[in-house]
Parts: structure tokens; sequence; C-alpha cells
């Protein structure tokens, strides 16, 4: 009797703790911080299923439940639909694009696959016909697939073997795409150098591994147990990293109700943001049956806001000075780039993804264009900054030495230039010192450290460098694009590289963090040591956009208000297709304002953070969400106290987490009491005089 007592006492325990649980969890907002994932060295596991997260899930049936943002038509309807349908699904009659070959190591006289999964393979069992080309000499329509080390000659597929090709085909079960990319990545890790023995060459970069911890440190601080900070991956690795649609279910089956999902990247993209997250994570919910009973707000970009504007200043600095002071300096940007020009037809060998209903071009150019603002604030009095061909005084996406970095030519529009290309138009400009500013990627990876320069022609960083962690370099051009001898004659251009962010993991993770805490905000949440007094809200459409206004004699910030421009053109870019797609060159004229319909709200922050080189002579005024991101300016108006200015100049200020300080606006003007300026993120801003 006594132990059936105690077993019941136990459940009712073991329930009510479950209970206490449930509510903790509905209370409590989940953080699913995603991404590539990528490993510091080379792993099997990444490099052979990563492929398959790029492709992602078929529809099998027509109005299938949970396919959410499947693109194409139906039989050839899939997660992204980014490749052609043939090489990425079986299909019938098509079956030799899906399986023609297998890639295998020669081992004591025995073909062993590449891939863990693939039979090893006797030579007697291949047939006469059936060629066997080392992986190294191996071609696509006359192009070396896996060419050697330009810097050493090291081929890094040396002792593997492609048996079969369309021709004559050696079909092993398995998919080719899955055989290919460790090859992929053999040769890119072979490149870059990393750590070769686990767990090291599982986990990521050590620079990440420091971001992501300070970033969570900065939202536990903030947010206390009110929160809860996960990582998932686009790509999991067994054992070292989560995918992120299994962390989304787990927070599910927790009794999470309300998640934020966020990207570190730089540029809002749809390829990213919808595909990837938000498509993934909501197929996952919806499998679980639960996809209805959960909020979801996302964070979308970390450009643009001053914290992103002063970590290029502060990643800069070393490369401008390097230079004498009142040198001519041609700085151009880098952004990784999407496909733009590219068919999105259907059927066996096409691809539906809606490349020409992408965002990225437009908020990758307007990130550009506050980059170099904060770059020239920071050293235009001390160097001969350039930013424009043709020494053009303008903003114009066409004018700007503005580039992409991972795509070829013939994916990109008119208004799109690559780095070489931008790179041509400096020399025929006749400046001779150009810095590249990669400014798209959190940190030097396969892109920064290999690709970008492999297709614009820029030399590779030695391999000695790269593996103390050095990723800049500086070299010499002749007028053709050779690397010569800076001190030759027939040297024309001074060429720095930058690195990304590696070494500023605490200053991204800053810049990260602020725009994490204004999707929170989204949720009614804000840090536990800022208090906000809410004056006046309102929702705010993305269509018709509008305006939101203190009018409360008695409130701090009466006579506060923001206007927000309606969506210029609501059938964009949504209606896009390859053939009427416009490309956004005047900032004054982008596709649209707003990203989505967002309650807007104006608040009093009590006790701001100091001001170090201003006087504040008014209220800090909160605009918000936090960093909400706009692609028009947004008018704002802010009070200030006449009595107290001394009829001295009144400015306007924005809190910038990153220096711990207040960045001044050069956009405001003054009158009577109320100071009004624009702007494209929003945040915390107070009026001040210049010390």
């Amino acid at each position: 009797m006594l132990g059936r007592t105690m077993q019941g006492l136990a459940i009712t325990l073991c329930l009510c703790l479950t209970l206490v649980g449930t509510a903790a969890a509905e209370d409590t907002i989940g953080v699913l911080i995603t991404g590539w994932g990528m490993p510091a060295g080379f792993n099997m596991e990444y490099a052979s299923t990563n492929v398959l997260d790029r492709i992602g899930d078929r529809t099998e049936f027509e109005a299938q439940e949970c396919k959410i943002g499947h693109v194409g038509e139906f039989p050839y309807q899939s997660h992204f639909n980014i490749l052609p349908w043939a090489l990425t699904f079986k299909t019938e009659g098509y079956e030799k694009y899906y399986d023609s070959y297998g890639i295998y190591s020669l081992e004591s006289g025995v073909y062993v696959g590449l891939n863990p999964n693939v039979p090893s393979v006797m030579p007697e069992d291949i047939p006469d016909e059936v060629p066997i080309t080392p992986l190294g000499e191996v071609t696509l329509r006359g192009v070396l697939q896996y060419p050697p080390d330009p810097r050493t000659g090291e081929n890094y597929v040396d002792g593997y073997y492609r048996i079969g090709d369309y021709t004559n085909g050696f079909s092993n079960g398995v998919h080719d795409l899955t055989e290919d990319y460790p090859a992929v990545y053999l040769r890119y890790y072979g490149i870059m150098t990393g750590p070769t023995e686990l767990p090291e060459s599982a986990m990521p970069p050590e620079c990440i591994q420091a971001m992501d911890s300070y970033t969570e440190e900065l939202l536990y601080e903030s947010f206390g147990d009110k929160i809860d900070v996960r990582f998932g991956s686009y790509t999991d690795i067994p054992g070292y990293s989560a995918h992120q649609r299994d962390v989304a279910r787990e927070f599910a089956e927790e009794g999470f109700t309300r998640l934020l999902l966020a990207r570190e990247t730089t540029d809002n993209n749809n390829y990213a943001n919808n595909f990837f997250t938000g498509n993934t994570v909501r197929e996952s919910l919806c499998e679980a049956g639960v996809l209805d009973d959960v909020d979801i707000f996302q964070t979308r970009q970390v450009g643009r806001t001053p914290e992103f504007n002063t970590l290029n200043v502060m990643n800069l600095k070393r490369f401008i000075e390097a230079y004498p002071e009142g040198s001519t300096i041609a700085v151009i940007y880098v952004t990784r780039g999407l496909y733009w020009d590219k068919s999105e037809d259907g059927g066996a060998f096409g691809s539906a993804h809606p490349w020409s209903r992408e965002v990225y071009h437009e908020n990758a150019y307007l990130n550009y264009l506050s980059w170099k603002k904060a770059v020239i604030k920071a050293y235009g009095n001390r160097y001969n900054l350039v930013f424009t061909r043709g020494g053009a005084e303008s903003d114009m996406l066409v004018d700007s030495l503005y580039s992409y970095g991972i795509n070829e030519r013939d994916e990109l529009g008119d208004n799109f230039y690559t780095i070489r290309e931008v790179m041509q138009a400096v020399k025929d400009d006749g400046i001779a010192n150009m810095i590249i500013a990669p400014c798209h990627w959190q940190y030097d990876n396969v892109d920064t450290i290999f690709r970008m320069k492999d297709k614009n022609g820029i030399p590779l960083v030695a391999k000695e460098k790269l593996a103390a962690g050095n990723f800049d370099q500086r070299y010499c051009e002749d007028a053709e694009g050779n690397e010569v001898d800076c001190t030759a004659g027939d040297a024309v251009a001074d060429i720095s590289v930058a690195s990304s962010y590696s070494h500023l993991p605490e200053e991204f993770a800053t810049s990260y963090y602020v725009v994490l805490r204004g999707t929170l905000e989204r949720f009614g949440l804000y840090p536990d040591d800022v208090w906000i007094i809410e004056e006046a809200s309102e929702d705010i459409t993305k269509e018709s956009g509008g305006t939101v206004a203190v009018d409360q004699v008695f409130s701090f910030v009466n006579g506060a208000r923001i206007e927000i421009p309606a969506d210029p053109y609501p059938d964009r870019p949504e209606s896009f297709t390859p053939e009427t797609a416009i490309a956004t060159n005047d900032p004054a004229d982008t596709n649209e304002c707003m990203w989505e319909d967002s309650v807007i709200h104006i608040g009093h922050q009590v006790f701001a953070p100091p001001m170090k080189s201003a006087v504040p002579v008014g209220p800090a005024v909160h605009m918000g969400p936090y960093r909400t991101f706009f692609n028009r300016d947004v008018t704002i108006t802010i009070p200030y106290y006449s009595l107290f200015t001394f009829g001295m100049d009144v400015n306007v200020y924005v809190y910038n987490h990153v220096t711990e300080d207040w960045d001044k606006i050069d956009t405001a003007t003054a009158d009577n009491g109320l100071i009004t300026f624009t702007t494209q993120v929003l945040g915390l801003f107070q009026a001040g005089i210049a010390m």
C-alpha cells in the first residue's frame, strides 16, 4: 500500500513538473540561430549531405501537405528547384543524369568509394567500355572540374577516380551529386587549409565559435530566462551540430509557441531567409502538426546599422592606413551575389527557383550605400577615397564600385558587375591604389579565401599565411591583370584585398545582437536593463505605410513621430519574371519600402546611455521595433528642449552599441523644439549639441 502511495506521489510530482515545464516553455521565446554550419576542416558527413540540403525535398503528389513554399509545377516541384531537375531527383527516362558514375580511390587494387555508403568495386567487374578517369583530369565542356592548387600545383584529389560517364555509365545506386561534393570539399579544404583531425575538423572555425558564444552571452545578459537560445545548421554533423529542422521540432515538442528564426547574413535575401530558414522550419513544424500553434518572426539582416558600419570602418582601418595620407584609393565593395539573369523554366532539365524575385540585389546595394557614407566619414578627410567609376558624383548602382564576388558575367544583369570588371574600370580611370573589401560574409571562408578570387583572377593567399589565420593580401598587377612585382615598370595597380570579419568576432556579434533584440521586441520583449515607456503604437502595413505620432501634452516625447512611405510598387518583386524584372539603380526609386507589415511604436527610454562627444538636450526616443529596416527613407521627428540649446546648433544622434556612444545623423533639421531627419534603420535617437 505504501509502495502504491509513493508511486502515486511520484506520478503526481512528475505530472506537476511537466505542466510547470510546459507553462515555462509557453512563456519563453525560442531563439533558433541558423547558418550554413560549415566545419573548420574536411568532414565527410557534411560534404556528402550538404548538397542534399541545397536540393531540399520534392513534392510527391499534388496538394501534398507541408510542402511549404515549393516552387515549380508538379511533377517537377520541390523546395529549392535551383539545379536541373534530372540531376537532383531520379526521373523516369533520365536516370543516367542522376546516377551515371561513381567516385572511388584505388586502394590495394580495389576501388573504394569516396562516399562511405558506396560498396567497393573490383577492377575486373568494370566493363571494358566504361572509362576510368583520374579525378584531376575530369572535365566539363573542356574545363577541369578539380584543377590543381594554382599556388603549389598540388592535386588534392590525387588517387581518386571517376568510373563511368554520361555516355558509358557505371551506375552504383548512389546519387552522383552526393559523390561529387566530397571531392569538391577535399579540394576546397586543401586550398583553404584547416584542421584534419576530430573533433576540431567537425567544429565551426574558432572565430565563428567566438561569435556564437558572444551573441548568446549578449542575449542572455539582456533577456535572461525569458528566452532560450539554440543553434541549428542548414547541414548538421552528427555528434557535433544539429539540423535547424530538428531544433525547431524540439522547441515545439517542449511546448514553445513563439520562435525567433535568425540568420547572420549581412544582406537580406529570399534564398537564405525564406527558403533555407523559414520554409524549412515551417515544413518541420507542419509535419509535427504544430505549425498553426507557433508564432514565428525572423531576423533577416545585419547590414546597414550603426554597429555594422562601425564594424566595417574598424575592419578597413589597417588597409586604408597602409597607404600614405592623401593617397587616392579606389574602394571596391564586394557582396557575394546571387543569380539574376537565369531561366526559371521547369521540366526535367529546368530549374524553377524564382531568382527574378530575389530581394538580395536591392538590399545589398542599400547596405553598400550606408557603408560608403560611414567609410567616407571615417577616412575621407585624410584620403581621397573613390567609390564611383569615371569620377561621377553619384549613388547610382551602375556608377558605383560595387561588385559581385561569386557570379559569372553570364549570371548577372547589365546593372551588376563582377570584381574583375570593377577592377578594370578603376584601372581605366588611371587609379593605381585599390582596396577590395568583402562585406557580405561574417568570416573568412571558402568564398572569400578561394572562390571569389578564383573567379576574378585574384591570386590566393599563401597556405602558410592562411594556416596562421592571416587572410588579407597586398600585391600588384599590370594592365592585363597579371600579378607582377610592385617595383616593376609594368605595375599599374597596387591592390589590397581585405579580410572579412574573422578578427572582429565580438563586434560582429554585437551587430547581430542588436537586430535579434529588435525581433524579440516584435514579441513584446525588451531587454531587462532597458526601461522604455511606450507612448504610441500603430499597425503599419507594407502596402499603405502610415504615421505613428505621440500627441500627449504630458509625455516626455510629445511631438515624436515617424512617417513611413507606402509601398511604391506593390507588385514588385512578387510579379517579376526574368523578362520583366527591374533592378534597382536609383536608391530613391527602390522596389519597396517596408519589408513586411509590422507594429511600429514610439517610446521614451528612461536612463539612456551617456553621450561621450555631445551634450543631450532632449529625451531619448525609442523608435521600434529596434533596428527595423526600410528600403526607403522614413522621416522621424523627435523633441528637444529649446531652452537648453543656448542658441547653439542642435543635432540628432543614434546610439551605437559597438562604440557605446552616439553617432551623429547628418540629415537633420531643427526648428522650435523639434528636430526632423531621415533614416532607413530604427533605434534609439536623441537630440544633442556637439562638445
